[in-house]
């Protein structure tokens, strides 16, 4: 059983219950307020992960504390923002993954379609991610190799805090 200082992962996914902007435009500006917001708490709760948004849905993958962590989900379920909120897994780790990330955010459709693809999967349909295509995913947005502003942790996160550090995640 976990005490409330063990570190756990746990991954949801949900739909949202706002229309999206159209493919094209940027990141969704309802996402862009749910980052910042997290951001924000997440880093004095000593929460990292990584948020995933497409086709209506979301994917999140957090970690840190049991206590904090489950509680977040908690408050997350209550979010008018989506519904259909799912618990993917939640399981013990060592060690955290997103160690210099509050919130990692992945725009990045090519990282996420290869993942979907190795795993037989066409569409982002986070319901029917298992927990071996969550932890390709989330390896790969660690590691991914994009030009994206988010694509490599800085060694300092406090470190470039202006509005694209903020939005993913360095501020």
């Amino acid at each position: 059983m976990d005490s409330s200082n063990d570190l756990i992962c746990l991954s949801y996914c949900s739909t949202a219950t706002f229309a999206s902007a159209p493919r094209g435009y940027g990141v969704d500006p309802e996402v862009t307020r749910i980052l910042i917001h997290s951001r924000r708490n997440n880093k004095r709760r000593d929460v990292g992960g990584v948020l995933h948004f497409g086709g209506g849905y979301f994917f999140q993958y957090l970690e840190g504390p049991a206590d904090v962590v489950d509680g977040l989900y908690a408050r997350i379920c209550r979010d008018q923002r989506h519904h259909d909120v799912r618990r993917l897994t939640r399981r013990p780790i060592r060690s955290r993954r997103f160690e210099n990330w509050s919130m990692k955010f992945v725009a990045i459709e090519r990282i996420v379609g290869e993942v979907l693809r190795r795993h037989g999967i066409e569409e982002f349909d986070p319901y029917r991610f298992t927990p071996a295509l969550i932890d390709d995913l989330v390896m790969s947005c660690i590691h991914g190799d994009d030009d994206a502003p988010d694509a490599q942790p800085r060694p300092n996160p406090g470190r470039g805090s202006g509005f694209w550090g903020k939005l993913f995640g360095r501020g």
